[in-house]
């Protein structure tokens, strides 16, 4: 499902990553673990079109998809969480994964004006409400993501992932912080 040869990663004199191969068979999980500052972080990144590597191919679903951009990679079916907690600060726990959900969307600006849609946003708000019920969030739906305490950010952060139906979904060390 995801085959990374070769990844070398460098900022100016320092090597974050290198030379790393890895290999992701599909129904399988895979971890990657390694020190503080082993360069796990800057592979996701890599992997997942945030960050260029120097050198190095990365592979999903058999097409090649280092130099694409995190967006484009998505819409190929791999999501991702971050190390560092990265929500929508201004929305609700419900609109942030609404939102994911709309990464999915068939739709088109046409449609949602003239309202065609309503079947789907239906169906996309009802799978919110299951993402939450599943992530143990359905009583903070309406709460602003930013008032959550860290562990239901982490959660809700996992919610919007899953929201957008992954083949491949990476966690970037989904239990830092949490006791």
């Amino acid at each position: 499902m995801l085959r990374a040869k070769n990844i070398t990663v460098r900022f100016d004199g320092l090597v974050a990553v290198n030379d790393v191969s890895l290999q992701v068979e599909k129904n399988r999980i895979t971890a990657l673990i390694g020190p503080n500052g082993a360069g796990k972080t800057t592979f996701f990144n890599t992997i997942s079109g945030a960050q260029k590597a120097t050198s190095g191919e990365v592979y999903f679903d058999n097409e090649r998809i280092d130099g694409l951009r995190g967006y484009q990679i998505n819409e190929r079916g791999m999501s991702r969480t971050y190390q560092i907690i990265n929500l929508f600060n201004k929305m609700t726990v419900f609109e942030n994964v609404l939102t994911a959900k709309h990464m999915r969307a068939k739709q088109n600006v046409f449609s949602a004006i003239l309202r065609m849609n309503l079947a789907e946003e239906k169906r996309m708000r009802e799978e919110t409400m299951d993402l939450l019920r599943e992530q143990g969030l359905e009583t903070v739906k309406d709460e602003l993501a930013t008032s959550l305490p860290y562990g239901l950010q982490r959660r809700l952060e996992i919610a919007r992932a899953l929201a957008t139906n992954p083949k491949l979904l990476l966690l970037d060390e989904p239990a830092a912080g949490m006791n």
